[in-house]
């Protein structure tokens, strides 16, 4: 394994910090609530731009994404960060208020390890989370 890549997923695993990308207020408000309750550190961004962007610098442990934002969507942000080496393994969980059949398997398709459908329970999403990085561990 090459250095930087061994640097990165040293920088990853000490981190606990958490991406949230939603262009709402009250979705950040919310979010960062129930993370930093439940012990992580939150970073935030308002499109899919400024998420590939911070996800890059930061290499947070996961990222929870909105489908619908400005500048860049939500499953276009997820496909880029699939195919970045430095972002790839950072799992991610999609939010939308469109709950479609279609949005779910786009998501999927796109790269996101978990879709869920606002409005949703914060402690649900915390656990989810928790479910989500005791995975990459395993798999680390």
């Amino acid at each position: 394994m090459p250095a930087e890549a061994k640097q990165d997923e040293d920088k990853q695993e000490s981190r606990k910090t958490i991406l949230v990308v939603d262009d709402t207020q009250f979705m950040h408000r919310l979010l960062r609530s129930a993370y930093t309750k439940a012990g992580y550190e939150v970073a935030q961004c308002t499109n899919g731009k400024e998420a590939l962007r911070l996800a890059d610098e930061l290499l947070p442990r996961l990222i929870v994404m909105d489908v619908m934002m400005p500048e860049m969507d939500g499953l276009t942000a997820v496909k880029h960060l699939r195919n970045n080496p430095r972002t790839k393994r950072i799992p991610i969980i999609v939010l939308s208020s469109r709950g479609q059949t279609v949005t779910r398997v786009q998501a999927e398709e796109a790269g996101a390890d978990l879709f869920l459908t606002k409005p949703f329970s914060p402690t649900e999403l915390v656990q989810h989370t928790r479910t989500l990085l005791g995975r990459e561990r395993e798999t680390d």
